[in-house]
């Protein structure tokens, strides 16, 4: 009979370890619905305090200002690289060398390119200057 009470131990684990998975499951569930609602209570704070935060945010609050500045520019620069642009105004994609939106008939600013003719990295979306090798943002090598 040894070997049906080690058969019957193992099934007796193996429901043990089913009913604490479910609550593994509800558990990380859990972890996430409160994770949602942090990102959301803080997205609601900088919404409301960009500009007059608490001192204790004030160094996180201007980090995600440059980084938000950072991502436009490199939206900017991968636009660029595919001939495109951004209108100022509607956020219309539109060809690099439009003069007016085709969507909302803004006129819009040139864009000034870089020295190599708006050659950008296509890695990084990075400006390249004329006869770079490689990219001094992030090192690739380009064509």
């Amino acid at each position: 009979m040894g070997f049906l009470d080690s058969f019957q131990g193992n099934i007796q684990k193996i429901g043990t370890n089913v009913s604490t998975a479910k609550f593994d499951s509800q558990i990380l569930e859990t972890d996430n619905k409160i994770k949602e609602l942090l990102i959301s209570i803080g997205r609601t704070y900088l919404e409301a305090h960009r500009e007059d935060c608490e001192q204790e945010y004030k160094e996180a609050i201007c980090s995600i200002k440059k980084l938000e500045e950072e991502r436009e520019t490199l939206e900017r620069n991968k636009l660029a690289a595919q001939g495109l642009r951004k209108c100022e105004y509607c956020h219309q994609i539109i060809t690099l060398d439009s003069a007016f939106c085709n969507k909302c008939g803004s006129k819009l600013e040139q864009i000034v390119l870089s020295s190599a003719g708006g050659k950008f990295c296509p890695s990084c979306g990075a400006s390249l200057e004329e006869g770079d090798v490689f990219c001094t943002s992030c090192g690739a090598k380009v064509n």
